[in-house]
């Protein structure tokens, strides 16, 4: 049997949204935001948040360093293998290397742990993060996320050019921080990024958004798969989110 290649226009329309959803949540991942779902669905696909630099706005690390005091050698990550486990006789100052319980020395059970450095034989510390601008004060950004996923319309098997997207009076959620992602999928499987606040979604509609069709649900924005349309200017505009 011939093996043939599937694509996004394969799944179901219920396979496709949440195959959005995971799209979406990648792409944010790339720009430092941790991403959740909520427990119910209450019109927010996506909760995402992020710890930034509160004078530069650089990603923020929260998760300690572990430092040598005297060379400056990093063990945080990749190197924490190279620690020497080294602990001190408190009797009678006997080094010992190893997992020994007791001094090898004067038998003595009083040793203190001091982990130690594999380049220079001092001492490991563990040290908040600061920033490489020498801050050390960070905020936290919150951002409530909807997701809307399109693929490209066809009619008689013939490509409009064209993706279409629902929005509804309930998405109009009057939060500064939320924000609708719309993902498109072009024939290729390429997915492209609109990202927009609920304000520039009222602007960009203009008195349209006040029309019988919006109010009954029965709005559907149609824009070309080219060129996006008005809609262009929010192409891969996730500097919005911050």
């Amino acid at each position: 049997m011939k093996n043939i290649e599937k694509t996004a226009t394969d799944l179901s329309a219920k396979h496709f949204s949440r195959y959005g959803e995971f799209l979406v949540s990648f792409e944010l991942s790339k720009y430092g935001w941790n991403v959740y779902n909520p427990v119910y669905d209450e019109y927010i696909d996506l909760i995402v948040h992020k710890h930034v630099c509160m004078k530069c706005g650089k990603t923020w690390i929260l998760t300690p360093a572990l430092i040598c005091k005297n060379c400056g050698k990093d063990f945080s990550k990749t190197q924490k293998h190279n620690i020497i486990a080294k602990k001190i006789c408190l009797e009678c100052k006997n080094i010992i290397i190893g997992n020994k319980i007791k001094c090898n020395n004067c038998n003595s059970d009083k040793l203190l742990n001091q982990p130690s450095c594999d380049k220079c034989g001092c001492e490991i510390e563990m040290i908040e993060h600061s920033c490489d601008c020498q801050n050390r004060t960070y905020i936290t950004k919150f951002r409530s996320i909807q997701v809307k996923s399109s693929r490209i319309e066809y009619k008689d098997s013939i490509s409009k050019h064209t993706y279409a997207v629902d929005m509804k009076p309930r998405d109009l959620i009057r939060d500064e921080y939320h924000f609708y992602i719309w993902c498109l999928l072009d024939d290729e499987d390429k997915a492209h990024f609109l990202i927009l606040s609920v304000q520039d979604f009222i602007d960009t509609m203009g008195e349209s958004i006040k029309g019988i069709s919006f109010f009954k649900d029965q709005d559907r924005q149609h824009f070309s798969s080219r060129d996006f349309g008005k809609w262009a200017k929010f192409l891969n505009r996730f500097d919005k989110l911050e």
